[in-house]
């Protein structure tokens, strides 16, 4: 099951449930872990030949989870603005970075009442366009403590 994709998955439990007739059904989620309504939706498809064409998709367009910025843009702006006071950049190119960190711009945030991760912080500042390198020195050379 670990290679087929959900409709596969869902379409051979429903085979599989057809196959063991009377308790298939219970038989087979015990087995997979699978919820009965998938099974049985998987045993309808088989039942009817609904089976997937190579070209078409999984799921429906639109479906998943919404962004975080979707649900809330304010998120965006207070971004900008933490982001404001503490961003440099190379005006030869466009690349932008801060001296702050993913985890405390998440932890202004939470001040600011958002439920955010660092991680999701970083995801942001990525498609923000900011570098998540760390600083260093870039026209004064190494520094003696260095080797």
């Amino acid at each position: 099951m670990g290679s087929l994709n959900e409709v596969q998955a869902r379409q051979l439990a429903g085979i599989k449930a057809l196959e063991f007739g009377w308790g298939g059904i219970s038989k087979v989620g015990r087995l997979t872990g699978k919820d009965y309504k998938t099974i049985k939706k998987g045993m309808t498809e088989v039942e009817n030949g609904g089976f997937l064409d190579k070209n078409e998709k999984l799921r429906k367009k639109g479906a998943g989870r919404k962004k975080l910025t979707d649900k809330n843009p304010q998120i965006l702006k207070d971004i900008e603005t933490i982001m404001g006071e503490n961003t440099a950049g190379d005006p030869m190119s466009n690349l932008k970075w801060s001296n702050k960190s993913t985890y405390t711009i998440a932890n202004e945030l939470r001040l600011r009442g958002h439920k955010i991760s660092e991680d999701t912080v970083g995801h942001i500042l990525k498609q923000e366009d900011y570098s998540l390198q760390a600083n260093r020195k870039t026209l004064e050379g190494r520094s003696p403590l260095e080797t």
